[in-house]
This record gives C-alpha cells, structure tokens and sequence, in this order.
C-alpha cells in the first residue's frame, strides 16, 4: 500500500499550532516587540505558565526565578522561547492515536529523551543554539503519529511485524507504505513553515548521510535516538535500537555509543524535562 505523503500530512499541516504560528510571524517582523510577544503569550494562560514552569526548572538551570515572559524573554532570548512554545504545543497537537498502537506517555518519552540527549551531545561536541537540537530530537517521529492516525490497520501490522522479526520500523514502512516515518514527519514540518535546520534532521534521522545542509545535527538526532532505544526511555514503536555506523560515530568523536559517557547527565535531564513538559 503506497501512501500519498501530501494526503497523509494534509490535515495537520493545516492546522499548525496557533500560538506558534503568530509568534514566528512576529519574530520575522523586524518591528516586533517583547511586549508583542509577552501579549501573544499571555492569551494563552496555561502556556504562559507551562513556560515559566520549564525555564524556571532545572531543564534551564537559570540562577534567580524568572516571573514574567517577559522577564523570560529577555533571559532565553524571542527565537527560544519560540521554539519551546512549539516544544510544549505539539504534545496537545495530536490526539486519538490508537492506544493498541501507541502509548502517547511512552511516545513523548522517547521524544523527550531523544531531543534531551541531542541537546548534551550538541553541547559536548561545542555547539550552540541547543534549543533547536533539543527541538529536532523532540519532533524526529512526529510522521508516526500521522501514520497511526490515518492508516492505523496497517501500521498495527508493521508494528507486529517488527516486533516478531526484529525488524527496523523505518524499513518495514519504506517496505509496506513506499514510505515513512521520516519523510512524512519533514513533510509537515516542511508544510508547517520550520526551518530546514529542524525538517532535515526529521527527514533523514533514519538515514543521516543523506543530510546535505545540515549533516551535524543530523547524525547527533541519529546517534541519540539509538541511545534512547538502547537505554529504554519511552517508545516510539521501535522493537530494536537502530544500529548507528562506526564511520558516524567517529566523525562526531566517539569510538562507540556514548551511552556510559552521558548516562548520568540524560537520566537526570530527562527526568527533569519531563516533570515540566509532561
């Protein structure tokens, strides 16, 4: 069964998070104020606190208490907090996902895990910008969530298939949909109006070497989601950690998965993102 990637992407793209439409529209508005966004912000109550929550955790480990969005504002910076608003938005994007195919818990687990342990590689390797790896990480399986959604019976049958042959998710898709996760997830993005520092990693996490504008955070999105795999935070629907190539790792400085090397630092991460972002 093929799958038409502009049909299967149409309703969400669509429908993009409000909120973070509006703010990417003044960011790009050279006339723009904090105070614009603060209002924007502010419409939304629950946001604005859930926000707050996250900066003032230990996800950001700032030194004094941060009380206003503005006040956030002028800390983490418009570009940001525009990004974490799209970070705790498209958790509520998505609902209805068959629960015999998913848990929604376990898959913004394994999300979170995935775009925190992104964040401390990018950090190690001397990155900066951490929030976007943090954010790629997050959205890497977005497409599953369509394909569960739009083509449950078939996604119930490669699910049960990988599981009892241990087989790859991504290759059994490309197998039985002439498509995947990977591609629908960039699509929307894509169709979403995301940078292509954020649709590229998605598209190509599965296959990272095929990333031309933006190879590093590629393969660091690559390499983490194994290590989540392998350390079993959460689940996205894969039955095996994807194998990352020794050629991979080293070009990112590593001799194997760093799994001991960040263990500490990714529970301890993951435990404090996801008292705040779940």
């Amino acid at each position: 069964m093929a799958v038409d990637i502009e049909e299967a992407v149409k309703d969400w793209v669509d429908s993009p998070p409000h909120v973070y439409v509006k703010l990417k529209k003044t960011l790009e508005d050279p006339r723009s104020s904090f105070k614009e966004f603060s209002s924007i912000i502010g419409n939304d109550p629950a946001l604005s606190a859930r926000l707050l929550k996250i900066v003032n955790s230990a996800f950001y480990g700032l030194e004094s208490e941060v009380e206003t969005v503005t006040h956030a504002l002028g800390i983490i910076g418009t570009e940001q907090l525009t990004q974490l608003v799209l970070a705790t938005s498209v958790t509520k994007q998505f609902s209805g996902i068959p629960e015999n195919l998913v848990s929604m818990d376990l898959f913004w687990r394994h999300s979170i895990a995935c775009g925190v342990t992104a964040k401390i590689i990018a950090d190690w390797i001397g990155e900066r910008n951490l929030e976007n790896y943090y954010l790629a990480g997050m959205l890497h399986d977005i497409g599953s969530l369509i394909i569960f959604k739009k083509f449950p019976v078939e996604a119930e049958k490669v699910l049960t298939r990988c599981r009892d042959k241990k087989e790859c998710l991504f290759d059994v898709e490309r197998e039985i949909f002439g498509s995947s996760h990977a591609k629908v997830g960039g699509k929307l993005l894509e169709g979403w109006g995301l940078p292509m520092s954020l649709c590229e990693p998605v598209y190509f996490h599965h296959r990272p070497n095929k990333a031309k504008d933006y190879p590093l955070v590629t393969k660091i999105i690559h390499v983490a989601d194994s290590i989540v795999d392998e350390m079993n935070l959460g689940s996205s629907g894969e039955a095996i950690a994807n194998s990352v190539s020794p050629k991979i790792l080293d070009e990112l400085g590593f001799d194997e998965l760093p799994i001991v090397k960040f263990e500490n630092q990714i529970t301890d991460q993951y435990y404090s993102a996801m008292s705040v972002f779940l």
